[in-house]
């Protein structure tokens, strides 16, 4: 009986010889940094000078759904967002031509926001000193790409893709979220998500 149960261990005693004393597979050379394998440029004006195009953001994490057709309901909610971010541009129009008061101008921003947006809104469009509007750069864009992620009787939360161009000077990221309200009757903004 020791012999057929130490020819099993013998085997096995053997294979971990043989693993043991084999070479191991030669490994491959290192890959050469990205210093190293780089071209070396010249100091010339086309070097100094980045005409390298800027990468695209292509990450649109919830904002995904603004590419996807929305249904009719939903075409309801992103079309009074839209109308929300138009009011700056029309005010705008309508400011250069009539004398206008704060109060108008709040009571216009109150028809697409909440009290609060349309009080800040106000603020920034408003210049207190000139009783007049302000003349510079404009704080709202109007969204081309919109989507609804949530759609409720009263509520909605709809996320939209920025203009490339509103992105940039504003640092906004890639993707904007809203919280509306139905409030007598028509959706409002109230509130923007982080």
């Amino acid at each position: 009986m020791r012999l057929t149960f130490a020819k099993p261990c013998c085997c096995l005693v053997a294979i971990g010889l043989f693993l043991a004393c084999s070479e191991a597979p030669p490994r491959k050379p290192a890959a050469e940094s990205a210093a190293a394998i780089a071209p070396v440029t010249s100091d010339t004006l086309s070097s100094i000078l980045d005409t390298t195009a800027e990468p695209l953001d292509t990450t649109l994490g919830r904002c995904s759904v603004a590419l996807g057709t929305p249904s009719q309901e939903q075409q309801q909610v992103i079309e009074a967002l839209r109308a929300a971010y138009e009011l700056e541009g029309s005010l705008i129009t309508h400011g250069s031509v009539d004398t206008i008061s704060r109060e108008e101008v709040y009571a216009h921003y109150r028809t697409g926001f909440g009290e609060q947006l349309a009080q800040e809104l106000t603020s920034y469009s408003w210049q207190d000193a000139d009783h007049r509007l302000r003349s510079t750069d404009r704080a709202l864009a109007v969204p081309e790409t919109v989507g609804v992620l949530e759609l409720k009787q009263d509520r909605a939360l709809v996320d939209w893709i920025p203009p490339t161009s509103f992105r940039r000077q504003w640092g906004a990221p890639r993707c904007l979220i809203d919280r509306l309200i139905r409030e007598n009757g028509r959706w409002i903004i109230q509130s923007h998500e982080p």
